[in-house]
């Protein structure tokens, strides 16, 4: 049987100790210029880009494509429970040009609502998992849209809830060669039962590596379901 959700693309920058920003947050810039470049070719071909609103708050990003002729643009989405994104974010401040999609709790203002569907966000309010907007849910709710690709460009926390429900599908890891060496460094997932030993870690199957200038993009599937 078909899947009914989309394929989920784990996509992250890394430094060479998994790091994906200071302790800090400061991320700009892990990877280079060429490695950027290839993450905007990633946008225009998904579906949707999806971030949490952690990330939205630590980078104000704009999860666009940009690069010259680029015929599309994705669907933008945040998970968002309590709808703390800002007026003014960059994603808000744009959502009349590009769509932009917030799945929130119940508990989330009315006046927020208001405010940010009058900024032309869209509004999808989804009942809540452990406290947290119910991944299964928001990629049902996209299947729906029509999207067939999700491409989340989250943080740790985002990340480490994908591949505990095992929602991601494949990966694809930039890896730039710096190093922090600080344990209080941000890593690439947060899960909330991880392995005890390298032998029940998560593995990636058809893994191909990709260079740009120095950083080196790692792609991978994840043990999937039938397709």
């Amino acid at each position: 049987p078909l899947l009914q959700r989309p394929l989920v693309t784990l996509k992250a920058a890394v430094t060479l100790d998994g790091r994906t920003a200071s302790r800090t947050g400061d991320s700009k810039w892990i990877t280079n210029e060429a490695s950027r470049a290839e993450v905007h070719r990633m946008r225009a071909d998904a579906g949707a880009v999806m971030v949490g609103v952690g990330t939205v708050l630590s980078d104000d990003p704009q999860l666009t494509a940009r690069f010259p002729n680029a015929k599309r643009q994705p669907l933008r989405v945040v998970l968002d429970t309590q709808l703390r994104t800002p007026l003014t974010a960059q994603l808000v401040q744009t959502a009349r040009e590009v769509s932009t999609l917030i799945f929130h709790g119940p508990d989330a203002s009315t006046d927020a609502r208001k405010a940010l569907t009058n900024e032309g966000v869209q509004l999808i309010e989804l009942a809540l998992k452990s406290g947290r907007i119910d991944l299964d849910r928001v990629f049902s709710a996209l299947a729906q849209r029509d999207v067939l690709s999700v491409l989340v460009e989250g943080g740790g926390t985002l990340h480490g809830s994908l591949l505990d429900q095992k929602l991601a599908d494949v990966a694809a890891i930039f890896v730039a060669p710096v190093i922090l060496g600080d344990d209080a460094a941000r890593g690439l997932a947060s899960r909330a039962d991880p392995p005890t030993s390298i032998a029940n870690a998560l593995k990636l199957t058809r893994v191909r590596t990709q260079a740009f200038d120095g950083d080196v993009l790692i792609r991978g599937d994840f043990q999937r379901l039938v397709w």
